[in-house]
């Protein structure tokens, strides 16, 4: 299993919690602990990303392929990777050409 990083606090889990409800995130997810954490995981780094003042349309690029990386290796040091990444410019994004003008 992950280890969440000592930083994130019951009150960061509570807020992610309700978000996951709110989401309304299949039960077949939420009752496995790992899939959990990759949404926690996911959750952090958009809330980071945004702070950063990213792109929204980046922020869920980034969250969702750092999720997807996240299969077999621990969701938070993929997340944490991401945000690392971003932060220092080392991130390539595709061009959408379904949104060109």
């Amino acid at each position: 299993m992950s280890r969440r990083p000592d930083f994130v606090t019951e009150e960061d889990v509570t807020r992610w919690d309700l978000q996951i409800k709110k989401d309304d995130i299949p039960k077949v997810i939420v009752d496995e602990p790992i899939l959990v954490e990759v949404l926690y995981a996911g959750l952090y780094l958009m809330e980071q990303l945004r702070k950063l003042q990213c792109p929204e349309d980046y922020v869920f690029r980034i969250q969702y392929t750092a999720g997807a990386a996240s299969f077999g290796r621990d969701p938070w040091d993929i997340h944490l990777e991401y945000l690392e990444a971003y932060r220092n410019n080392d991130l390539e994004f595709d061009i959408d050409s379904d949104n060109l003008n």
